[in-house]
């Protein structure tokens, strides 16, 4: 008995230490997308390939996400005039909230309106904020589910390994 409650008590602690980990993606081409950017006009998923894409999904009522932006903004600035392209997809958002949204919280990376069809071609969202590194050639790298304190730290060695081995992994 006390041999399996010690099993128990070591597999629950070693599912909350991965819950919040990121997690490798087999090697998935990313969905291709024609969604509308809140800057204007349209952005298509082929418009991002050549680049290491960070896809992070929000919603406008996410206070997780929301405090998220600065990390993303810092990142899009670090990564300006390089191979890099940081995207915001607001999902599960009234359309109208969206745009207020971005100018009220300072968001300088660009941010399209998301729907179901690139949610699934994610493989969907369970929680938020949800974040995908893509790789150059439009494959899924990896997810981060959460707001992990070293999110960004780890999401900045993500694009380094990325752009060191051209994109391909």
């Amino acid at each position: 008995m006390k041999r399996t409650a010690l099993a128990i008590g070591l597999a629950l602690a070693l599912f909350a230490c991965t819950a919040k980990q990121s997690t490798l993606q087999p090697a998935k081409g990313a969905p291709d997308f024609d969604l509308e950017n809140l800057r204007g006009g349209k952005t298509k998923s082929g418009d991002l390939k050549g680049k290491v894409a960070v896809v992070d999904f929000w919603a406008t009522w996410c206070e997780p996400c929301k405090a998220e932006i600065p990390h993303f903004n810092k990142l899009n600035e670090d990564y300006q005039g390089k191979d890099v392209q940081v995207l915001g997809i607001a999902i599960e958002s009234p359309h109208d909230d969206i745009a207020p949204t971005i100018k009220s919280l300072g968001i300088k990376y660009m941010v399209l309106a998301g729907n179901d069809a690139v949610v699934d071609g994610f493989g969907g969202v369970i929680g938020y904020p949800t974040t995908y590194i893509v790789t150059k050639d439009w494959k899924i790298y990896k997810k981060y589910l959460g707001a992990l304190p070293d999110k960004e730290a780890r999401i900045r060695k993500d694009i380094e390994k990325l752009l060191a081995s051209d994109g391909a992994d």
